[in-house]
């Protein structure tokens, strides 16, 4: 049987009409209600929906969306920040306690947090040590109730200097021990910290618990764009659909299904271009590789 695939409301940042997350000149054209409603048309199987968007809106009233639109909410994403020293280490895991709460009420069993931000003034290896500490209190409490916590080889850089690599993020696994804090795998992070994205899948392989499947090219010197990231070199690139980027999907797909996983595919797209467009390509082309 084929993973489920999902869709991620950010998917849709550069075209969203009245919350966003990237800084732009132009204006959006849908609502958050509306991308629900295209995730369906669609053909998705399943949501991921980020907190920053949806944080005003009551648990309750985001299920009821949610199951209005035969669409399982499978992943509950949010930042907070758990690279703290000990004296505020309670305080960062309680406020990341009813996040994981609010997870639980709209039904969704994946928590992804964003853990944090690195402190260029602190070593890195005492921020580790704080990290391990908040991930696996939270990960104790995600597990009492029912839900598992994740988080993922990541390129945004306030945490890529902890959590970049698929050796970083499986180190951090280990020390927090707990079956309720598994990784998930994002095929186009590698990139950014100029690792192979097979080499950081089977890092993080005895921890995976979900997957994102995104793409990326690199940018030419001087070309212009409004939605790019930079890697840990400097090399520029931007999000393309899935079949366009440089990161060959097709053995990653297979090593997968290798090792037996069976978890979701949650596609992630970055770039410029109408989203639901590129979307409804991607889902196409993940079928066809999985055959």
């Amino acid at each position: 049987m084929s993973p489920p695939i999902l869709l991620i409301d950010y998917n849709f940042d550069w075209v969203l009409r009245d919350v966003y997350l990237n800084p732009r000149t132009h204006t959006g054209f849908l609502t958050l209600e509306e991308v629900v409603s295209v995730c369906r048309e669609l053909g998705a199987e399943g949501l991921e929906l980020m907190h920053s968007y949806w944080e005003d809106c009551p648990a309750r009233q985001l299920k009821r969306l949610a199951d209005e639109s035969g669409l399982p909410l499978v992943c509950y994403i949010f930042h907070s920040d758990l690279i703290v020293p000990p004296c505020s280490g309670r305080e960062a895991a309680e406020r990341t306690f009813r996040l994981l709460d609010r997870t639980a009420e709209m039904g969704a069993r994946l928590a992804m947090i964003v853990p944090g931000t690195v402190k260029p003034e602190v070593p890195l290896a005492e921020q580790r040590t704080w990290l391990v500490e908040g991930l696996a209190a939270c990960a104790a409490h995600a597990g009492a109730i029912g839900i598992t916590l994740v988080a993922e080889n990541i390129d945004y850089p306030p945490v890529q200097p902890l959590m970049g690599r698929g050796a970083d993020c499986a180190a951090i696994a280990r020390r927090v021990d707990s079956p309720a804090f598994r990784l998930i795998f994002d095929t186009a992070a590698p990139l950014f910290v100029h690792e192979a994205p097979r080499q950081a899948l089977a890092e993080m392989a005895p921890y995976l618990a979900h997957v994102h499947l995104k793409n990326a090219r690199p940018l030419e010197a001087g070309e212009p764009a409004g939605r790019y990231l930079d890697s840990t070199r400097g090399r520029r690139y931007q999000g393309t659909s899935l079949r366009e980027g440089i990161v060959d999907l097709e053995p990653l797909l297979a090593e997968l299904q290798r090792l037996d996983y069976d978890g979701c595919l949650s596609i992630e797209y970055q770039g410029e271009a109408d989203p639901r467009e590129i979307l409804h390509r991607d889902i196409a082309y993940v079928r066809r590789l999985l055959g």
